[in-house]
């Protein structure tokens, strides 16, 4: 019975390892870190609505909130892109990617411009996060920080490690604030290498396991794929190139 009462206590944010007065779990920097996670569908867990009407209130913003949530971060990410294709057009400028000074190694440009990517959003999302993570929470190190960001921003969320989470944290509401701003716009460069990713032919697992379904002799099927209209910027690229190249055969012909 006096155990029950202690968690109790606890979940209410009533501190029972120091006999001193502290923030309470529902204070407003915590409030906006447990919307954050709901609507990122983290769902840390370590915070959640107690009473039948917070439970109700949760069930309905989530429904509402969680789509909403998700078009705004596609239609960022889509935005995104356009700045990642303008880099991808200033690299083919780069006489390195040209073989004789005439023809392009798209392969090379290609996969030169997924490493940029990934190395920008591995630096500012990951490494340099888990190092002020580390440096914040005393009783984190570096592997533990990293290990943090990476369950955070692949929406694991497995609420082992939760920032901010120490009664004494200095500017804890900030902190919190702070942190679910970083959980937001992580997820959202997360999904902007993605996308790059699967814009690469050879990369798209989505159409490597369609490989089955495209060779099917069900005329339905054969309808769907060849109807199906082709979002890669790359093989545009590709197709461009192809197409240049035969009119230039056709105007050395002629």
């Amino acid at each position: 019975m006096f155990i029950t009462k202690i968690v109790r206590a606890n979940n209410r944010g009533i501190s029972t390892m120091n006999n001193l007065t502290v923030e309470p779990n529902w204070s407003f920097g915590q409030a906006v870190f447990f919307a954050g996670t709901v609507l990122t569908t983290i769902g840390y867990g370590h915070v959640s609505p107690l009473s039948t009407s917070g439970k109700l209130f949760c069930i309905f913003y989530a429904i509402i909130g969680i789509p909403i949530t998700l078009i705004m971060i596609s239609a960022c990410v889509e935005r995104l892109l356009i700045i990642t294709n303008k880099l991808y057009d200033k690299l083919k400028t780069f006489s390195i990617f040209y073989r004789n000074n005439s023809t392009i190694n798209l392969k090379a440009l290609t996969y030169t411009h997924l490493a940029l990517v990934f190395v920008f959003v591995l630096v500012v999302f990951f490494l340099i996060p888990a190092a002020i993570f580390s440096s914040i929470e005393k009783e984190w190190n570096y592997l533990d920080a990293l290990y943090y960001c990476f369950i955070s921003l692949t929406t694991i969320g497995l609420g082992d490690y939760i920032p901010g989470d120490k009664n004494e944290q200095p500017y804890r509401a900030f902190y919190k604030i702070a942190t679910t701003f970083y959980l937001i716009f992580g997820i959202m460069f997360v999904m902007l290498f993605i996308s790059v990713l699967t814009q690469i032919p050879e990369l798209n697992l989505a159409k490597l396991l369609s490989l089955e379904m495209e060779t099917s002799s069900d005329p339905e099927r054969q309808l769907l794929t060849s109807d199906a209209p082709t979002s890669s910027s790359y093989s545009r690229q590709i197709d461009e190139d192809d197409s240049l190249s035969i009119n230039n055969m056709h105007s050395t012909r002629y």
